[in-house]
């Protein structure tokens, strides 16, 4: 979908996605490193050995990219880069407002020397506003943004995911927004400046919140595993799902269905099996009705695992869900049977795992992994020798410590 499309990707983790997105779109992405690799080769690691080579961080956001070494800090480094970004559609940075331009490789002066360039800066606050000079990292992001606030125990901390949400968030939302202004290149011939802030996308993990705000102005509280004074979340034999005792028309009907279940078990007891479900309204129940129904489904959960739950959930079309852990995710049959999974090898690390494929499919060019993230420095004779840069210039650039 975007072959020939050349795209430059200077992004630190928080725009990784970003990258990998368009590169499994079909661009050419070359992911730019510092000498020596990025910092966020991080832990963990492939097999427990602290190498950034084999830093699962790195090696599972960055596949399908090619990769060079340029410190753009650098006159010579800062030079390079221009005659790079001439070359390219995209490119996607993370640097904090103001450092590209402190050495002449800001917007301005890359759009001018190349008008057709896109360029999507992807900072916590964006680059202009009271906070536009904060530098946060996701856990930040996640608080401000309101997320951490709704996650978890009213009586306890905030919860916050183990993963950078954060980032993950913004990797499509830049994706989206530089295919926008690819698009819009097609008409106009120029390109434009994507500016993609991680504090605003929080806005679209709170769901209905923004809306329920504008309705009914007011502090909300962590409700934990409560959603609708019922609880959402329930312990299963072996982990946890997800489950509502909402009423209305669609869970009226899935109530029924897994009383029917609980019944052909032996656990539901006689008040609930002639229970007139026709007028229930959770929101009407008071706190001990509320406590009593908890307590028969909550004891029934707890004697069947996720998946002996999910598949009579699906058989029986009720709708509860497993809390999966990775292993479940990759173990679904469901995901299995789409093909999502792919092994990827890793020969110089000697090793072969998988990974999940692709984010859609479509009718046309394979949307997917093309190829395994880029060793350090791996296509610096490849990329800058299509720039005219030989072996020999190029071993004077990594001896002064460009390359």
């Amino acid at each position: 979908m975007l072959a020939g499309v050349r795209v430059l990707d200077l992004s630190d983790e928080s725009a990784w996605l970003a990258g990998k997105i368009l590169a499994e779109t079909g661009a050419d992405v070359v992911k730019v490193e510092q000498p020596g690799g990025d910092p966020g080769r991080t832990g963990p690691y492939l097999g427990g050995v602290d190498d950034p080579e084999r830093s699962l961080r790195w090696l599972a956001l960055n596949t399908s990219k090619r990769g060079v070494t340029l410190d753009w800090r650098t006159a010579n480094g800062a030079a390079l880069l221009r005659r790079l970004a001439g070359t390219a559609d995209v490119l996607i940075e993370t640097a904090a407002p103001g450092t590209l331009e402190k050495h002449g490789i800001g917007w301005e002066t890359l759009h001018r020397e190349n008008p057709r360039l896109v360029h999507c800066s992807v900072t916590p606050f964006g680059r202009t506003g009271p906070r536009a000079a904060w530098r946060a990292h996701d856990l930040v992001v996640v608080a401000m943004g309101g997320n951490a606030n709704m996650t978890g125990d009213a009586d306890r901390p905030p919860v916050r995911c183990t993963m950078p949400t954060a980032y993950l968030h913004a990797g499509p939302e830049a994706a989206a927004g530089i295919g926008m202004a690819l698009w819009s290149r097609e008409t106009t011939g120029r390109g434009q400046l994507v500016d993609v802030s991680l504090h605003e996308i929080q806005l679209s993990t709170l769901v209905t919140g923004p809306g329920q705000q504008a309705y009914a102005p007011r502090a909300r509280k962590r409700s934990g595993a409560v959603m609708v004074r019922t609880r959402e979340i329930w312990r299963a034999k072996d982990g946890w799902i997800s489950y509502g005792l909402r009423g209305g028309p669609a869970r009226i009907a899935n109530l029924v269905a897994t009383v029917e279940l609980m019944e052909e078990n032996g656990m539901a007891p006689e008040w609930l099996r002639s229970y007139d479900w026709s007028g229930y309204n959770h929101n009407t129940l008071s706190s001990e009705e509320i406590e009593r129904f908890e307590a028969v489904f909550g004891a029934f959960f707890a004697t069947k695992t996720r998946r002996e739950l999910y598949e009579q959930a699906l058989a029986r079309r009720i709708m509860l869900a497993p809390c999966n852990d990775a292993r479940e995710i990759s173990e679904q049959l469901q995901l299995r049977s789409r093909g999502l999974f792919v092994t990827v090898e890793y020969p110089e690390l000697g090793a072969a795992f998988e990974h999940p494929d692709f984010f859609a499919k479509n009718t046309g060019p394979r949307i997917g992994i093309r190829r395994r993230a880029p060793r350090v420095g791996e296509h610096n004779a490849e990329v800058y020798g299509e720039l005219g840069v030989d072996g020999a210039d190029l071993e004077a650039l990594a001896a002064a410590g460009v390359v």
